[in-house]
């Protein structure tokens, strides 16, 4: 998992530091047939190859790549003449071009966009698992799950024990038969116990969420547990859960095990939010189509931009950094300037910083509907 350590050292040092920097992104995806026998490794090495990169920086990325096989979707690797980092992700990024295998290289100004987008973009989602022997509180951020072992390390096991022993007789309706002449007496107790610890327990949930800024909870184990434990939560904590997702039928589950449960759900409900956002574009004063987006963003219009995940549009920018799609609007405008013709991908996250625009990227549906009904762009607008 990237550290707040990692996370630092890519946003104050990888991205401000002095030209040439070598940037690398791969789908090393081993699911894939395309990345079976290490042939990730040879398209990689064929990129550095075809781009004359030096030998020097050629010379470590080469030792950095057999020191261990990633385990993860894609690779991002910066290295210069003094540093050289990896970083093994398990998400897809947007922007790079590593589809079909292709490898996405620069070698100049450092490529991060892509990285810092999902470092300040993905939410970090909070996994609380009502465990019989020991609730469990994991963090997942940037498809990387995490446990919090702190989060419950003042809680005995004597008081999960106890915890458990009350519910089971709670739900077994055992608590007549115990007082049969004092029927609420029990109860009462009973619930007084649960009631407190709850509590306890809401309490250092809610700490771990302020702590580690969880944006989204969800909640594991049985359901009536989950959803009685959810009404001790605050109001605002509640409100971050978007899931009860269930029990798992192993009560010592791998990570990849939780992983399996949660992916699911939280790829519908990423799914559902990009689907919606989509169809609700026209209810929105919006512009759409690549060149009124890019006039009205680099207006200052746009607060909201709207890209497809695969976005692959050429566009032509002028030395000052001004985009368009037309040629002949750019060297209007640019007045002799020397102009390049760019993959717009390459920009699209620094120009959405620059004006001020939030970017959303959509997948599946969404993406067919932005491409074949807005002109595969489209910004909500301030003015």
């Amino acid at each position: 998992m990237l550290t707040k350590k990692d996370i630092l050292f890519v946003k104050e040092q990888i991205e401000f530091h002095k030209e040439p920097v070598l940037s690398i992104y791969a789908d090393v995806n081993p699911a894939k047939p395309e990345n079976s026998k290490n042939a990730w490794k040879i398209r990689i090495k064929n990129s550095l190859k075809e781009n004359n990169i030096p030998e020097v920086i050629k010379k470590k990325v080469l030792e950095v790549l057999e020191l261990e096989k990633p385990a993860a979707r894609t690779i991002a690797l910066f290295a210069a003449d003094d540093f050289i980092e990896r970083y093994d992700l398990q998400i897809d990024l947007p922007v790079v071009d590593i589809a079909n295998g292709k490898v996405d290289l620069t070698w100049g100004k450092p490529n991060v966009a892509p990285l810092v987008f999902a470092i300040d973009e993905y939410e970090r989602t909070g996994i609380l698992y009502l465990k019989k022997n020991g609730w469990k509180f994991y963090e997942m951020f940037l498809g990387e799950l995490n446990e919090l072992h702190d989060t419950f390390k003042d809680i005995s096991q004597a008081q999960w024990d106890e915890l458990n022993n009350q519910l089971k007789e709670l739900y077994q309706n055992f608590l007549k038969n115990r007082v049969p002449t004092h029927p609420d007496k029990f109860p009462k107790r009973v619930n007084s116990f649960i009631t407190r610890f709850y509590k306890q327990l809401a309490s250092l949930v809610e700490k771990i969420i302020a702590a580690q800024n969880i944006k989204r909870l969800i909640i594991l184990g049985p359901e009536e547990e989950t959803k009685f434990f959810s009404q001790f939560l605050s109001k605002s904590s509640r409100n971050l859960i978007i899931s009860f997702a269930g029990d798992l039928p192993v009560q010592d589950p791998s990570p990849a095990r939780i992983l399996e449960k949660v992916n699911p759900i939280l790829e519908k409900i990423e799914r559902d939010y990009e689907k919606n956002l989509v169809d609700n574009i026209s209810k929105e004063s919006f512009v759409s189509g690549i060149e009124e987006t890019l006039d009205a963003l680099q207006n200052g219009r746009v607060h909201l931009l709207i890209t497809p995940w695969n976005l692959n549009t050429s566009v032509w920018m002028c030395e000052d950094g001004y985009l368009s799609s037309s040629e002949e609007k750019v060297k209007a405008i640019c007045a002799g300037d020397k102009i390049n013709q760019i993959n717009l991908r390459s920009v699209i996250i620094d120009l959405s910083v620059y004006y001020g625009a939030r970017l959303e990227f959509v997948r599946g549906e969404a993406e067919q509907k932005l491409l074949k009904e807005f002109g595969g762009l489209a910004g909500l607008l301030r003015w």
